[in-house]
């Protein structure tokens, strides 16, 4: 073990698999797939005249554009290409991207060609795991990852064997090396992942260029002009050896490291103001630590008990059943195995309570018969529970409930679902760290891992007392099952559900994150990423009041990683070139000064910045005359490689790679038909059906969470827009989406802001307009609505 080497048992495969490509493809000539002739320099300048020399920048994704460019590569650089793809997927954990996925994105290459070696079973299931969170740069720049790692393998297979060999073991040279190419969008992600992954015991598992920096500036002391790479390494162990443990691993991303080097996420600010308001409530050491203390008391009579020889299992039945710390299903199963089979029983116990705690809790797992705690979730909260014989204090019980809440409010990082249950229970000892380090934020000491647990289970759990009013009610469950709003002070209201945190508009917050809080289909917005970043000019299309805008805006901001870089314009019908590109505009001394407008100002921004996202909104874009307010630019929009001379300052300009546009077009203004095809040529098109596609279920989705006793209101909409009948007169979601959204809102909506636009649009069918009062559609819907307990099941 080391500092860097991530000692967990998911990560093991990753780096054999990481060892077998360097020493069969990057040290010999060999196929990492099947070990016999392969991994050729041949074959990797292959790649790089067919796929890094020849960029396709035309519409597609990045795998179809590769395969396409792999047409004509030789069979070997297409086996070649797989495995490089195969390398670039280890990294990244099965939260950015599943283990099914990787081993489609393989098999993929490999089925484009007959006389491939398959991916072997082995190296497959190794993709079920990974070392780190990829942010979206990540899929992002897939492109530039891919060909960053085929130029590492090209440079390395142009040195001399003895000279390889040598740079393969020299962190110093490797880093020398690897400095020399082309990092470029994204190109950073790959190189400092290849460093951990040749070199794991001496580069940490960090991808992110913005944390290396914080964390040398925190901790860095070198003085000798060190890489940053290296810096990093040195500091990890030395982080080690303050903690009297050199060959121990160094978590930065864990207490007591991560917020020294970071801020907490407001995710996690949220839940200390929770934890600040839980421990006003609730008297730990009475409600939780006291009885948690006598039950491990107990454990370990039991435990002395059957170490003794004497007679151990009346009393552990007596424990299990009687104690509110383990599933009752899965205390009965435990104690109808040790009543059949107590000599089994008793040496599994045996192992639990005397082996190192990695080894007593996958050893308890692996000695149960396959019928016995089959699931994790029984079997670790039984082992953990019996495991407080050694030490309570600082290896509390777990249960899955209450840590998967809290994951799910805060984004903490979840285990591979393959991981062994002295991982799951790592992570979740690593959890109360950070609970602990965010409640002394907030000013709540705790003593230990215990107090730190009950303080958890008791926030995520505690019922409802009289004493809490409706507004304090109404907070605590918005918080357990969303992660927003932070405790009501006084007379203050939660935060409305709308208002996106900083830490929303970060990269570092996931696709399926993203989704969750726009109430839509993590597919749906995977999709309109996929669209965004391949075609680079997407329009959002739909009825008024289906959240075209402010999807736009949110995702803008998540892709761009930073609202900075996000530049928003409404078009109106005076709207003109001279707006949005260049134009001369009146000047304080009489004359006239020519001035960028919104589109020339954010591509300069952006070709300044190559190693960013920029995006560009324009709203409302068929409200103004398109081909007048783009002029020339059109032929920009399909050619970003080429340049045009401006009209007014005759300047070459182009339109930068990194700058995204995002347009909205409003389906009912009948103007949308007019649209010239060379607007419909350069751009995609997504439609925003508050009918029959994904934002049909945003209102659903959003009342469920936020108001589930107003859910008969998604139930009116439904049968109001079945009576309209008209996909341009459909209901949108968006006026419903209120924090402060109660039944007299709702009417007051309907009568003023939804029926006038019905009564336009249904202009001579009174016999419609009828049906479509609120009273008309109430009694259908509150029949259509229920609502339904949730039932929290086994542990």
């Amino acid at each position: 073990m080391s500092a860097t080497r991530v000692p967990y048992p998911t990560a093991r495969p990753i780096y054999e698999a990481a060892a077998r490509w360097r020493d069969a493809a990057l040290l010999d000539d060999r196929s990492l797939f099947s070990d016999g002739p392969g991994s050729t320099l041949a074959d990797g300048e292959a790649l790089i005249r067919d796929f890094v020399e020849s960029p396709d920048t035309g519409s597609g994704t990045f795998m179809a554009k590769l395969r396409s460019q792999l047409a004509s590569s030789p069979t070997s650089a297409v086996q070649l290409a797989a495995e490089i793809l195969y390398v670039h997927l280890l990294i990244a954990s099965p939260e950015a991207v599943t283990g099914q996925k990787k081993r489609a994105i393989v098999r993929e290459i490999l089925e484009t060609r007959d006389g491939t070696a398959p991916l072997p079973d082995d190296l497959g299931l190794t993709l079920d795991s990974g070392l780190v969170r990829a942010g979206t740069a990540y899929g992002t720049y897939r492109w530039k990852l891919f060909a960053f790692l085929v130029e590492a393998f090209v440079a390395l297979k142009r040195l001399p064997l003895d000279v390889r060999r040598r740079v393969l073991e020299s962190p110093d040279e490797l880093v020398a090396l690897l400095d020399t190419l082309d990092d470029s969008e994204g190109g950073q992600i790959q190189k400092f992942a290849l460093e951990h992954l040749l070199l794991p015991d001496v580069f940490p598992p960090n991808t992110s260029r913005s944390a290396r920096q914080a964390i040398v500036s925190i901790w860095g002391t070198d003085d000798d002009g060190a890489p940053e790479a290296l810096q990093v390494a040195r500091i990890s162990r030395r982080l080690a050896e303050d903690a009297g443990a050199p060959d121990s691993f160094v978590d930065l991303w864990r207490a007591p490291y991560l917020w020294q080097w970071s801020a907490p996420t407001d995710a996690f600010e949220r839940a200390g103001a929770w934890f600040r308001w839980f421990s006003d409530r609730v008297e730990l050491d009475t409600e939780e630590r006291k009885y948690k203390l006598e039950a491990a008391a107990e454990i370990q009579d039991v435990r002395s008990a059957l170490l003794g020889g004497e007679e151990w299992l009346v009393g552990l039945k007596r424990l299990v059943r009687r104690t509110n710390l383990v599933n009752y299903r899965a205390a009965e199963d435990l104690v109808t195995w040790a009543e059949a089979a107590p000599d089994d029983a008793a040496r599994t116990l045996r192992a639990l309570w005397t082996l190192d705690r990695d080894g007593a809790l996958d050893g308890f797992a692996a000695s149960l018969p396959p019928d016995v705690l089959d699931q994790r979730g029984s079997r670790l909260s039984v082992s953990s529970f019996l495991r407080m014989a050694v030490d309570a204090e600082a290896e509390p019980v777990w249960r899955s409930r209450y840590v998967a809440d809290f994951i799910k409010v805060t984004g903490y990082y979840r285990p591979a679902a393959h991981a062994p249950d002295s991982e799951v229970f790592d992570a979740f000892l690593g959890l109360l760290d950070l609970v602990t380090e965010i409640a002394a934020r907030h000013g709540v000491e705790l003593r230990d891992r215990l107090d730190a647990q009950g303080l958890l289970w008791a926030t995520l759990t505690m019922e409802p007392t009289e004493s809490w009013s409706d507004e304090e009610r109404n907070a605590v469950a918005e918080w357990r099952k969303t992660g927003k709003g932070t405790p009501p002070a006084g007379a203050q209201h939660v935060a409305p559900a709308l208002e996106p945190a900083s830490a929303e508009l970060s990269a570092d917050v996931s696709l399926d994150e993203l989704a969750a809080s726009l109430y839509l289909e993590a597919g749906f917005v995977e999709t309109i990423r996929d669209l965004v970043l391949d075609r680079r000019q997407v329009i959002f299309t739909g009825n008024p009041g289906t959240g075209k805008t402010y999807v736009a805006r949110r995702l803008a901001a998540w892709i761009a990683g930073d609202p900075d870089r996000v530049h928003l314009v409404q078009l109106h019908p005076s709207y003109s070139y001279e707006d949005f590109v260049e134009g001369y505009r009146p000047s304080a001394d009489g004359g006239f000064t020519l001035r960028g407008g919104p589109l020339r100002t954010v591509a300069e921004r952006a070709a300044a910045d190559p190693d960013h996202t920029y995006v560009l909104l324009v709203d409302e874009l068929n409200r103004g005359n398109v081909a007048r307010v783009f002029g020339e630019l059109y032929f920009l929009l399909e050619y970003r490689e080429d340049s045009v001379r401006l009209m007014y300052s005759g300047e070459e300009f182009s339109l930068p790679k990194n700058l995204l546009l995002i347009g909205t077009m409003n389906s009912a203004d009948r103007s949308i038909a007019l649209l010239d095809s060379a607007l419909r040529r350069r751009f995609s098109f997504v439609d925003f059906d508050p009918v029959t596609g994904p934002v049909a279920q945003v209102l659903p989705g959003y009342l469920a969470a936020r108001h589930p006793r107003l859910q008969w209101v998604a139930d009116a909409i439904v049968r109001a827009n079945s009576l309209v009948d008209d996909p341009l007169a459909a209901i949108g979601p968006s006026h419903f989406l209120r924090e402060d959204l109660d039944d007299r809102l709702v009417e007051r909506i309907w009568a003023y802001d939804v029926l006038p636009t019905l009564r336009e649009h249904l202009y001579g069918r009174p016999d419609v307009l009828a049906r479509l009062s609120l009273d008309a559609l109430r009694p259908v819907a509150a029949y259509l609505g229920t609502d339904q307990a949730d039932d929290d099941g086994a542990a």
